[in-house]
């Protein structure tokens, strides 16, 4: 391969982007609605297992150091 045609498949012209953008599948609003509600949902699950964790560590550390 010459150096020529390496650079050439880093190049973006606006021609390709839209063309890439005419071809891509978008979601539906109910897709999206609920793609954003799975996120959400497992955002707060894990938020809320990790405050549960630290509460839990933090309550076996004092334990350790009233000991």
């Amino acid at each position: 391969m010459s150096k020529k045609k390496e650079k050439k498949d880093f190049v973006y012209s606006p021609k390709g982007v839209i063309k890439e953008l005419k071809t891509v599948e978008w979601p539906s609003f109910s897709q999206l609605m609920k793609s954003s509600g799975l996120v959400i949902l497992f955002t707060v699950l894990f938020g809320l297992y990790f405050f549960i964790c630290e509460i839990a560590a933090s309550g076996f550390l004092n334990l350790i150091i009233k000991a």
